[in-house]
C-alpha cells in the first residue's frame, strides 16, 4: 500500500522502520505497516482514500430512475 510520510518524529514507530525516509516521501508499505503510520498521523493515503482494489468496482454512470441520492 502506498502513502505519502506526512510527519517523522523518530526513526520507528511500532516496529515500522523509516530510518531512510523523509518527510514527503511516498512509500510503499504493507497493509500493516502503512496503516499504522496513517493511524498515528505519520502518513496519508496518496489518494486520500484507504487502498482497495478497483477492479470490483461499478463503472460511473447515470443513477437509475426514481433514485435519488441522500
Amino acid at each position: 500500500m502506498k502513502v505519502r510520510l506526512t510527519q517523522k518524529l523518530a526513526e520507528l514507530i511500532n516496529g515500522v522502520d523509516l530510518s531512510k525516509a523523509h518527510t514527503g516521501d511516498t512509500l510503499d508499505l504493507t497493509d500493516r505497516d502503512a496503516r499504522t503510520l496513517i493511524a498515528e498521523g505519520w502518513a496519508e493515503f496518496l489518494d486520500g482514500k484507504p487502498g482497495r482494489d478497483r477492479a470490483h468496482d461499478k463503472p460511473k454512470g447515470p443513477r437509475a430512475p426514481g433514485r435519488t441520492k441522500r
